[in-house]
């Protein structure tokens, strides 16, 4: 009956997974318990509390949805936009998991603290990097404007000051793309490192219980 209740908490704690997905846990968990005498007290002791176990399953299925999406390669009428911002959320939604999973052991704050810090380097580069190329965007702009403005009186002045404003608005082909890569680079570390500290958090650190 102890085990009839653990798992089916457990079951109410796998959100997000399919029906056939959560059989799948609940069938290989159930097997392992039954095979190993586990029941009561033991059987929180070798599987941490339901919503303990379902944090650890959830951060190992989002790992390996994560792992099989990256090497699909984008359907036919997939644009590279659509592609991209469905890369972005897949990967913002396992840092969310891994998130949720490493709150519910203390062991685990150092490195969640870590991950947060990393997300916050992460945005204050993409700012910075967005607010450096917008200012000189505006600088070219406005040095276009003032040769407009003055190419009546001094033609030669108008001439530099518009060729500076042209080239500071030029490089914006090159600069964004650039940025970009920057960001991506960075944020790809960083969902590495969620990766590492996700798979050891969805491991049992003591028996290296792992579901199928």
């Amino acid at each position: 009956m102890e085990n009839n209740i653990y798992f089916t908490q457990l079951k109410g704690h796998l959100v997000g997974l399919t029906d056939e997905e959560r059989e799948d846990v609940l069938n290989f968990y159930r097997e392992y318990a039954s095979d190993a005498g586990l029941t009561g007290e033991t059987l929180i002791r070798e599987f941490g509390t339901p919503k303990q176990l379902a944090r650890r399953v959830l951060v190992d299925y989002s790992i390996r949805y994560d792992d099989v999406a990256d090497q699909d390669a984008p359907e036919e009428n997939e644009t590279p936009v659509h592609h991209f911002r469905e890369r972005i959320g897949r990967q913002f939604n396992l840092l969310w998991v891994v998130l949720v999973g490493l709150v519910t052991s203390v062991v685990w704050i150092p490195a969640m603290i870590l991950i947060l810090l990393g997300l916050f380097i992460v945005i204050v580069i993409a700012v910075f990097l967005i607010m450096l190329l917008l200012v000189f965007l505006a600088t070219g702009l406005f040095q276009v404007v003032g040769a407009v403005a003055i190419i009546g009186t001094s033609w030669q002045t108008a001439l530099y000051q518009g060729g500076i404003g042209l080239i500071l608005i030029g490089l914006q082909f090159i600069a964004w793309p650039i940025g970009f890569a920057i960001v991506r680079v960075i944020f790809g570390g960083l969902m590495n490192f969620v990766k590492y500290i996700g798979r050891k958090f969805s491991r049992k650190q003591e028996g290296g219980t792992k579901h199928a």
